[in-house]
């Protein structure tokens, strides 16, 4: 149990009555002033906790008992294996209960972080509670199959998750009579919403008599369209099928296996639409796009702009953006591999419009920067992470800019997890 006493005595178990939810889904108490994070805990509830983890300013813990005074919020996980797997943590309260905290996550972290009261947060916009993942990353040790446990490397198996979609799981149960695979550890399954399609990526070592598995693989279940596999160089092909295919907008967008892309594509395709009706987009328009990953919106976007501009780090990405402006013919858009802090000086232009999608991180404080002294008149952040993305607002608004609208989006369902588009406009 991680331990840091210092000059404060935290006892082993405790009793505290919980007042809020905190950035990472755990309920928030208080023990001698000092927070107490508890897992699965709402907020109302009196509990009683084993502390797993202690440091002089906080504590983390788990109930050590249900809750003497279960919120009304609070449900029956319907998932067999919640809190032993390390998916969700969020089933046992209600869906309407997790929108309404993922909106006040976010409200809060405006107003602390990037200290703000300008910003009216909109309800958070809705999606299926269930069975809406395109992607699952299964463990695999011999004929093992599952998910990591909570904080650990142990494999938790299941029979259905009930967040992936249910092709997915079909996949999976088609996959194990095949195992085991000398060296195999892990299984990367991507589904295309588009065309209902798999692609299986395989990590681990060694390697030998992978491609001869990856044939009987396509064999045995005809929804797998193609296999590949990490290597020290990159990724290759194994069989079938190289690339997989989402349609966003009027594009048909190409995706490597190594290639980020939501794993909510329903939700991808909404944060699309709205950014669409937020950005005053016409065939003048220079626009942005830093950390555009595949193309995602960019080459949506790009019939309806004059010239747009693309930046991201990855190699693979950036080629699949490339592939996907070339197969859609559109010529009216600028590729470049790199940092955006790099790459946004050097293009010595002026943009009207900016969209940033960055990950958890957030954006680096040299590329808000240069983004600032680009001067676009509006800015569409897309972000996975209320802390980066309230921490960066700051710094756009000592720049200049103002809040407009605060979207958050329910990409993923029984989680903890917040996605939220913010539109920022030149004062």
């Amino acid at each position: 149990m991680g331990n840091q006493m210092n000059d404060f005595e935290w006892p082993r178990e405790l009793q505290t009555t919980i007042d809020g939810l905190a950035q990472g889904g755990d309920g928030v108490g208080r023990y001698a002033g000092r927070p107490v994070f508890v897992a699965a805990a709402l907020p109302g509830e009196q509990v009683r906790v084993r502390l797993t983890e202690r440091r002089n300013g906080w504590a983390r813990g788990v109930l050590l008992e249900p809750p003497s005074n279960p919120a009304a919020e609070r449900v029956t996980p319907p998932c067999p294996v919640y809190q032993r797997c390390g998916g969700c943590d969020w089933q046992h309260q209600t869906i309407e209960s997790q929108r309404q905290a993922k909106q006040t996550i976010l409200a809060e972290q405006l107003r602390f972080v990037a200290q703000t009261d300008q910003a009216e947060v909109a309800v958070t916009a809705a999606a299926e509670p269930w069975h809406y993942r395109s992607v699952a990353r299964v463990h695999i040790d011999g004929r093992q199959v599952g998910f990591y446990a909570a904080g650990g490397r142990q494999i938790v198996e299941f029979e259905q998750c009930l967040i992936i979609d249910p092709r997915l799981n079909t996949a999976i149960e088609r996959l194990k009579p095949l195992l085991p695979l000398v060296g195999l550890r892990e299984i990367s399954l991507r589904l295309s919403t588009t065309d209902g399609t798999i692609h299986g990526h395989l990590l681990g070592q060694g390697q030998s008599g992978w491609r001869s598995w990856a044939r009987r693989w396509l064999a045995a279940d005809k929804t797998i369209a193609g296999v590949s596999a990490e290597t020290r160089e990159g990724w290759m092909a194994l069989a079938g099928a190289e690339y997989l295919y989402e349609q966003l907008g009027n594009v048909r967008l190409r995706i490597t296996p190594t290639s980020f892309f939501q794993a909510n594509v329903e939700r991808a395709r909404a944060v699309l639409q709205q950014i669409e009706q937020f950005l005053p987009l016409n065939n003048t328009t220079r626009l942005l796009d830093g950390f555009c990953g595949v193309g995602t919106f960019l080459l949506p976007l790009a019939h309806k702009i004059g010239h747009g501009w693309g930046i991201e780090e990855h190699p693979a990405a950036i080629r699949d953006a490339q592939a996907s402006a070339k197969a859609n013919q559109l010529t009216n858009v600028t590729l470049k591999t790199g940092k955006v802090e790099a790459i946004l000086p050097q293009l010595k232009q002026q943009f009207d419009l900016a969209i940033v999608d960055p990950p958890r991180r957030g954006v680096e404080p040299v590329a808000l920067n240069a983004l600032i002294a680009a001067e676009p008149t509006m800015i569409a952040y897309v972000s996975c992470h209320p802390g980066t993305l309230a921490r960066d607002i700051k710094i756009l608004q000592a720049g200049g800019y103002s809040i407009q609208h605060a979207q958050p989006y329910d990409f993923f369902p029984q989680t903890s997890h917040v996605e939220s588009l913010v539109l920022l406009s030149k004062v």
